[in-house]
């Protein structure tokens, strides 16, 4: 370590990839999904629109995690999935990415581009690798 510093001299170095900006990831974004009708593979699915609160964290090693929350909007959550877990979360430039994992094991991606504390963008739901459902994801850090 370097005296007074408490950074090795690889965490110093200038090759050295930078570390995510936790500004841009941490924190409680709520907001809404809209499935789209033409991409979803479940008709009746179709313009469903859920309340979804996604937090960030700071994890171990500094890895970001954290927890998913869906409620009714205009209907139920996908597979009643009503909780999850943020195993992933990324940020580059203006672009954010969120992992989240289901307790039954379906998984979304959430990405989309960063003004101020608002996120416009989508969603991509995952049943083993296979796409179920897509669509629109809009979201505001509250917290």
């Amino acid at each position: 370590t370097l005296p007074g510093r408490g950074l090795s001299r690889a965490q110093e170095s200038p090759g050295a990839a930078p570390a995510i900006p936790a500004s841009k990831l941490l924190g409680v974004w709520q907001g809404t999904t809209l499935a789209s009708c033409s991409v979803s593979l479940l008709p009746d699915r179709c313009n469903a629109q859920q309340k979804v609160s996604i937090t960030v964290v700071a994890g171990e090693a500094g890895k970001p995690s954290g927890f998913y929350k869906c409620a009714y909007g205009t209907q139920n959550c996908l597979h009643l999935n009503e909780s999850g877990k943020v195993v992933e979360a990324t940020s580059t430039g203006d672009r954010i990415s969120i992992r989240v994992i289901m307790p039954d094991g379906l998984s979304y991606m959430f990405s989309g581009r960063l003004t101020g504390d608002t996120v416009n963008g989508g969603y991509t739901c995952y049943n083993g690798g296979a796409p179920l459902e897509r669509g629109n994801w809009r979201a505001r850090r509250v917290y």
